[in-house]
């Protein structure tokens, strides 16, 4: 992996980078609010976005601009942005967007750094620093802004912990309560989490290390497609070289889930779930520098947590590089350095090609190519509407996106995505839809794509979104046997949406045999995970399928044979794929030789150190 490879390149512009030392001395005043108006609001460049304030370095305990969140005061309903600094965390307050007022500053635990980051949780700030000593973790509580009455005043942290040095991000989970130190000089660079149960006094719970350095990462309660994780605390890693996710609920024993990278690769620097979780949205930071053309957005499916796959790239109007992005409702709210805040409508996610931009605010007008000047990241969420945008040299810029209303849609997709049934049988999944944007409104079920003598009906044949039918698809006595996908489509008055069910119809008389039982592979190894069939005529087909899902961190350590009930052995895999993660695909296997009843075995052979995983499951259709 690269391994902090960015810091190298950055470390030339820190240093080009004028720092402004910190004084007291005539306070510096915002400058007033703009609306944009024919392209422009004042001296920006924008469309759709309004300039509230914007309040310079100079005027907040100077330096120059990296990281910054927000936090709402559940207490006041009062407003703050929190600025990170090259010498420290200075804290605004913007409940009045177009008069901020700087309360004060939280001074550097060590020294100077162009990597300062932080997030907050429970009315408590976070704070790290890399290439900055030994730093720690400083945390700042904010209710403790509310007792600011002559501003601007000198901070002290409430705590700070020094159980690793430097550390380049830190996110949290604020469903769960376990902050993740990203980048840090331990657990091999990847994520440390701490419970937040005494916010304070954060505890150290375990290192997310499996694939060493992570430059930064997100954690969510899925509740996505893949059935097999819902529920459950999924960790998405950008590792520089690779998008890794992972199983997090167990803190102590976290489980790498799969490790994609991607045509053209530079280096994988943060991303987002969608709200739904269908979806993961990815930023290069250096691909547009390495490589050339418009700032690019990847897109990855999540419906497959095993097996990620990039749907596509969304190409954005600039050639800006793209630095931090976060999602709220339909849009993605993207900081792209020198092309400022640039608001990406998430309509059409599916189709990443066809997304469009929906707003921007340019913060730094003299250019829009790839480099590093201009914006670091922002905060959308405020209750407000109004956005914070963190800048390297401009300061702290309130804006205001003015977004249409955005129109009605939904999402479906069924649970689970495929089963198989005999000649005469049915089988049953059900159909989930939920609100992507707007109001809900009714939609009406149908299904195509079904073999001859089969129907399909639903319970009920109409939802509004957010709610479920259950499909039954029934078969003749005279279906084929064989696959189809069957296509789920949902029609609702102002958009229509389809998924696909994968409908599998046995041989006469027999079933397909499944084993879900997770069977772990260890170093030098070899797994066995066995089904038994019975009830069957004759022997199998010429065309018999062999679905396997295998957790692994490298494929090309595995040799997987099916190993049929008189001891022959088809090969399905054999130490291909290098470095890959997982093997998540159906193989056609020549049968007719073999009976069909019996006790058939996969058998996974692990020629190799280092990696390990578990045969997930596996299905025999003979």
């Amino acid at each position: 992996m690269l391994k902090r490879s960015i810091l190298t390149v950055l470390a030339a512009f820190a240093l080009a980078v004028p720092f402004t030392p910190s004084a007291a001395a005539a306070p510096v005043q915002a400058a007033a609010a703009v609306p944009c108006t024919n392209g422009m609001a004042g001296n920006y460049p924008c469309r759709n976005i309004d300039l509230q304030s914007n309040l310079p370095l100079s005027a907040m305990g100077g330096g120059s601009g990296s990281g910054g969140w927000g936090w709402t005061d559940s207490a006041t309903g009062k407003e703050y942005a929190i600025v990170a600094r090259t010498n420290g965390t200075s804290f605004v307050d913007i409940s009045t967007p177009t008069s901020p007022v700087y309360l004060g500053n939280l001074p550097t635990a060590t020294g100077s750094s162009s990597w300062r980051e932080l997030t907050v949780h429970n009315n408590t700030v976070y704070i790290v620093s890399d290439n900055n000593g030994s730093h720690g973790l400083q945390i700042f509580d904010l209710a403790r802004l509310r007792s600011v009455t002559s501003p601007p005043v000198t901070f002290s942290a409430d705590a700070r912990d020094t159980s690793f040095t430097r550390a380049h991000t830190v996110s949290v989970n604020a469903e769960t309560g376990f902050l993740y130190v990203n980048g840090s000089t331990t657990c091999s660079g990847g994520p440390r989490a701490y419970s937040l149960t005494n916010r304070l006094s954060p505890a150290f719970a375990g290192c997310i290390s499996g694939d060493g350095y992570s430059h930064d990462s997100t954690a969510v309660i899925y509740r996505g497609p893949d059935t097999r994780y819902q529920g459950k605390e999924i960790l998405a890693g950008a590792n520089e070289d690779t998008l890794t996710f992972f199983d997090v609920t167990s803190k102590s024993s976290p489980v790498q889930l799969s490790r994609k990278t991607y045509t053209g690769r530079g280096y994988v620097h943060q991303g987002v779930f969608t709200e739904d979780h269908r979806y993961f949205l990815l930023d290069d930071e250096t691909d547009e520098t390495n490589n050339g053309g418009n700032t690019r957005t990847y897109v990855w499916s999540v419906a497959d947590l095993t097996n990620p796959v990039l749907v596509g790239t969304f190409t954005g109007p600039t050639a800006a590089s793209d630095h931090n992005q976060w999602i709220k409702g339909n849009y993605s709210y993207q900081s792209n350095y020198k092309a400022g805040l640039r608001i990406v409508d998430l309509a059409n996610v599916a189709t990443p090609t066809t997304m469009s931009e929906a707003a921007y605010f340019d913060i730094y007008p003299s250019s829009n190519t790839a480099g590093f000047n201009g914006t670091w990241t922002n905060y959308p969420y405020y209750p407000s509407g109004n956005v914070a945008v963190f800048t390297i040299e401009g300061g702290l810029f309130v804006v205001k996106p003015n977004l249409s209303t955005p129109s009605n849609d939904f999402t479906i997709g069924t649970s689970p995505s495929s089963g198989s049934t005999n000649p005469g049988g049915s089988v049953t999944t059900t159909v989930n839809t939920s609100v992507r944007s707007g109001s809900a409104e009714t939609v009406s079920l149908t299904a195509s794509g079904l073999p001859s003598g089969t129907t399909a009906s639903f319970s009920p044949s109409s939802v509004t979104a957010g709610n479920s039918s259950t499909l039954t698809i029934s078969t003749g006595a005279s279906t084929p046997p064989g696959t189809y996908s069957v296509t789920v489509t949902g029609t609702a008055p102002s958009a229509t949406r389809t998924t696909t069910y994968t409908l599998t119809v046995n041989g006469a008389g027999c079933s397909a045999a499944t084993n879900p039982n997770d069977v772990p592979i260890q170093d030098n190894s070899t797994a066995e995970s066995p089904v038994t069939i019975s009830g069957c005529s004759g022997n199998g087909s010429a065309t018999s399928s062999v679905a396997v899902n295998i957790v692994h961190t490298y494929i090309g350590d595995l040799i997987v044979d099916l190993v049929a009930p008189d001891g022959t052995a088809y090969n399905l895999h054999n130490r291909g794929g290098g470095s890959a993660d997982n093997i998540n695909r159906t193989y056609t296997v020549n049968l007719s030789s073999e009976l069909r009843n019996g006790t058939w075995k996969l058998r996974v052979q692990d020629r190799a150190n280092a990696d390990t995983g578990y045969i997930n499951s596996w299905t025999l259709t003979s």
